[in-house]
């Protein structure tokens, strides 16, 4: 696809200048590297010569995977088989170019290839790399395959969530890729510290980021729990049914739970001494939560959040993927931009942190497996004749 305004624009970006050679492949290390784009970088992506197998997952358009093009646009691909030595040789000849490699590989897998990060170093001194895996590069789990399903179980994440829901008695069938999302987003801001630490005189670095440990991050309620005798029961967020639908809402602060009260319609709960004080609801939060699905099961979802928004109490209605898209305050940051392939265009998540003075946004185009094949080649002087994608 051609690339269009989206590489005039990531010239302004804040991580303008910086090339990221980029092994990496499904969701955590591509979403890290597709935040280094949205940021400016220029990514390269290396695929083996058949392409990413997320080239053909669903959802499809045609032949175009818009799961592939929503973690990977805004890069330039090309085509490499990592165990032929002349396709090694690309590698090493761009590393004194390459301020930044981020690969996913299973531990031990690049050491096998001779691209490691100690292999890499002597060709770029200052070289930053960053490694994403499911436990760390080192200890008795390292080995381990791992995706974001086996992390979330083995975190205790999932059993957390059986915890806070007495009707369940196992844990849920999902496809939440939580840990990847984390993952990335810990990699990306690692990257960026190593990069101010590199223009500050530091040098290179190399960086290991575990999906396990970014999920022991998130669970800091339930971590720090276990380490105690005896812990109250926590608040637990339910879903309120409506007559038309569910509603969430979150009274945290005293503030929050009067405005609950009068948007209800029940300012008598703020002198009830069951729920006057946050430790007093803390302790009756089930009894509170009684109250408010008893208020709100004979009225409509809408009508429900309207007054409890108006009283200043957060809340919001169960919505679709589809109908949270579609929100003004979606539209008013332009939180989804709009990218295309071979397929055509389509909408994926813009980036999530927005900049005054720099330029930061999803790039607007997916390239084809290997369609910077000729463009890395004649950079580097290496027209041999063997033409990928």
């Amino acid at each position: 696809m051609s690339q269009g305004n989206g590489a005039e624009n990531a010239a302004n970006g804040p991580l303008s200048g910086i090339r990221v050679l980029d092994f990496s492949m499904f969701m955590a290390g591509p979403y890290c590297s597709r935040l280094l784009a949205d940021a400016g970088a220029e990514v390269i992506k290396v695929e083996p010569p058949e392409g990413d197998y997320m080239r053909k997952s669903n959802p499809l358009r045609g032949q175009h995977s818009g799961f592939f093009g929503h973690l990977n646009c805004g890069k330039k691909c090309i085509t490499l088989d990592l165990k032929d030595d002349g396709d090694r040789a690309v590698v090493q000849a761009l590393m004194p170019s390459v301020d930044v490699v981020l690969e996913n590989f299973r531990p031990g897998v690049t050491q096998r290839l001779g691209l490691a990060y100690d292999d890499l170093k002597g060709l770029r001194p200052d070289l930053i790399y960053c490694s994403v895996s499911g436990y760390g590069q080192t200890g008795p789990a390292a080995q381990l395959p791992a995706y974001a399903p086996i992390v979330h179980a083995a975190s205790g994440f999932d059993l957390a969530q059986v915890e806070y829901d007495s009707r369940q008695d196992r844990p849920i069938p999902n496809r939440s890729t939580t840990a990847d999302i984390l993952a990335a987003t810990h990699a990306f801001g690692a990257i960026c510290a190593a990069i101010a630490h590199r223009q500050n005189g530091g040098g290179g670095d190399y960086i290991d980021v575990a999906l396990m440990d970014v999920m022991h991050q998130m669970l800091a309620y339930e971590v720090q729990a276990v380490q105690i005798e005896k812990v109250p029961a926590p608040v637990i967020f339910e879903p309120i049914k409506t007559k038309d639908g569910f509603i969430m809402i979150a009274p945290i602060s005293q503030l929050n739970f009067e405005a609950l009260a009068m948007g209800a319609g029940h300012p008598e709960w703020k002198d009830d001494e069951r729920f006057s004080t946050i430790l007093a609801r803390t302790g009756h939060w089930g009894q509170l939560t009684a109250e408010v699905a008893a208020w709100a099961a004979d009225r409509e979802a809408d009508a429900c959040i309207e007054a409890l928004s108006e009283a200043g109490c957060p809340c919001t209605r169960y919505m679709t993927v589809a109908e949270s898209m579609a929100q003004p305050q979606v539209a008013h940051r332009g939180s989804m931009a709009e990218v295309e392939d071979g397929g055509g265009r389509y909408k994926v998540p813009n980036t999530p942190f927005q900049f005054s003075n720099a330029d930061v946004q999803a790039r607007p185009w997916v390239a084809e497996a290997g369609q910077h094949n000729d463009e890395i080649r004649a950079e580097l002087n290496l027209d041999d004749g063997r033409r990928r994608g």
